[in-house]
């Protein structure tokens, strides 16, 4: 995984993140000069973040589906 230029100028920071079985294939897209400004911390709490709010739906308790 690595970074990854698209057709129409933005970059995607492709990245896999966790252990099996919730591991989280996915990607930052941004305008380079975004992505630039960034610092090596920060781009992780936002690979961090994704991998959290993505644990936390997978891993919910199934809810029940609303009785009419």
């Amino acid at each position: 995984m690595g970074i990854v230029y698209l057709e129409d100028g933005r970059l995607a920071d492709e990245f896999e993140i966790g252990t099996e079985p919730f591991v989280l294939k996915d990607a930052l897209v941004m305008m380079p000069d975004v992505y630039e400004v960034l610092t090596q911390d920060e781009i992780a709490a936002m690979k961090q973040a994704r991998y959290d709010n993505w644990y936390a739906v997978v891993t919910a308790p199934a809810t029940d589906a609303p009785q009419e």
